[in-house]
């Protein structure tokens, strides 16, 4: 695992990781992506334009993996990370706007906050999508290869590019902890 600008780069999940959360998507309904605007959960297609499969916990083989990734990425991050979100799978189907520029810090400050932010890209057969970071005037983007894990502080801006043919699949989770202070 390699420290890179923007979270945790070369940790990759097993081709068998890969297929149990793409096996999850046979029985499982997607809902439309939605964005938090005025405090209120909406449809945005224009900033926001997926389908969001949530992972039950009762797929406890695929909580096992997530858990597993927590404990590596933290190696890198040192947070006091105490819990998870519920996961979920994105799937963005050309032509997608994919998902502009957001942060996933939550507006309503609560007990527990998330710290580290999670996409683990489960497909590589389409074009546009790249994950991308703004800490800078220009930003960075990248394509990672499928099972590639992606990690990255939840406060750091963070887009996915257009997807201009084909189909991504991710999974995407947050580990959670004690408000930053």
């Amino acid at each position: 695992m390699h420290p890179s600008k923007h979270g945790v780069t070369g940790m990759a999940l097993s081709s068998e990781e890969v297929q149990a959360f793409m096996d999850y998507l046979v029985d499982a309904a997607p809902v439309k992506a939605k964005v938090n605007k005025k405090g209120k959960e909406q449809e945005d297609t224009a900033v926001r334009d997926a389908d969001v499969y949530y992972i039950e916990q009762e797929a406890e083989n695929l909580y096992e993996i997530l858990q597993k990734v927590a404990k590596m990425v933290n190696l890198y991050f040192k947070y006091d990370l105490t819990g998870i979100e519920k996961a979920q799978i994105m799937h963005y189907k050309a032509p997608s706007a994919g998902y502009k520029y957001h942060i996933d810090l939550e507006a309503n400050e609560k007990e527990t906050s998330r710290k580290v932010s999670v996409s683990i890209l489960l497909n590589d057969e389409y074009e546009g999508g790249e994950i991308c970071f703004r800490t800078s005037e220009e930003g960075t983007c990248q394509k990672p290869s499928a099972g590639n894990v992606i990690a990255f502080s939840s406060f750091i801006p963070h887009k996915i590019n257009p997807i201009t043919s084909g189909e991504r699949y991710a999974v995407v989770v947050w580990f959670t902890g004690p408000c930053f202070r």
